[in-house]
């Protein structure tokens, strides 16, 4: 039994990477790039050193398009994205610290 495509690509994720496919054409600076963790940042730190690997890449503004059509997440373009949507920085990891109430 034969299923159609848009049967098979069900999760968001899929779906959306087939609507919005990545440009195999074109030259990423951050192919390859020796430490990938750095674009999803756990810290001011990683997130400079994603910014300085897009610094200088001709497909800035591509990526940063292609990431809020796709609702991404990491950095994306120089930019650092949480669901789709630029923040300033990074969040930190855990549990917030716990406050007394007054």
């Amino acid at each position: 039994m034969e299923r159609k495509i848009d049967e098979l690509l069900d999760s968001k994720g899929v779906t959306v990477a087939y609507r919005y496919p990545t440009p195999r054409a074109l030259t990423w600076s951050c192919e390859g790039y020796a430490n990938p963790d750095v674009f999803d940042p756990i810290d001011q730190k990683a997130l400079v050193e994603a910014q300085a690997v897009c610094a200088g890449c001709d497909v800035r503004s591509d990526c940063f398009a292609l990431s809020l059509s796709r609702d991404e997440w990491g950095v994306w373009g120089g930019v650092l994205i949480k669901g789709g949507k630029p923040i300033e920085k990074v969040k930190k990891r855990g549990r917030p610290k716990r406050t007394t109430a007054a």
